[in-house]
């Protein structure tokens, strides 16, 4: 905990969230939802509306139990937690991981100023960036906003 506190201490959330990620519809179907499963490496799909703002998260663990209950012609809606919280793509990484313990949430959500989702922060992510800068010489910091102008 004191590792990852002093390594993201300051660090814009922006710099250490993944941007690359699949989205699900509340109206899609939760067998669109499998076929994403099986297509990516995520275990939790952000549920956006039309206009990429969150709407809530559908985990691993819930798609399965909705495909078992619900069928796969269900509607992700039926089965996404409404639960995701979410944060300023401004603030710092340290802030992100209080929100992630304090919400016991599998992920946060990054917005910009009109609401987007532009990127996720789970635990996953956290403890790769921690393998990351324990690796990096004495004294580095991870990411681009410890590299000097030009390098």
């Amino acid at each position: 905990m004191v590792a990852l506190r002093s390594i993201s201490r300051g660090v814009p959330v922006s710099h250490a969230m993944m941007t690359q990620f699949a989205t699900l519809s509340p109206q899609a179907h939760i067998d669109e939802a499998v076929q994403t499963l099986l297509q990516t490496s995520q275990g939790e799909f952000p549920v956006v509306d039309d206009a990429a703002r969150p709407v809530g998260l559908l985990d691993k663990a819930a798609l399965i139990r909705a495909l078992k209950t619900l069928g796969p012609d269900a509607r992700i809606a039926d089965a996404m937690s409404p639960d995701f919280p979410t944060i300023s793509q401004r603030v710092t990484l340290e802030q992100a991981f209080k929100l992630l313990q304090e919400k016991q949430a599998p992920a946060v959500g990054v917005t910009d100023s009109a609401g987007r989702l532009t990127g996720l922060v789970s635990s996953e992510t956290i403890a790769e960036m921690m393998m990351v800068q324990q690796a990096l010489p004495k004294g580095m910091r991870l990411g681009p906003w410890s590299r000097a102008a030009g390098a």
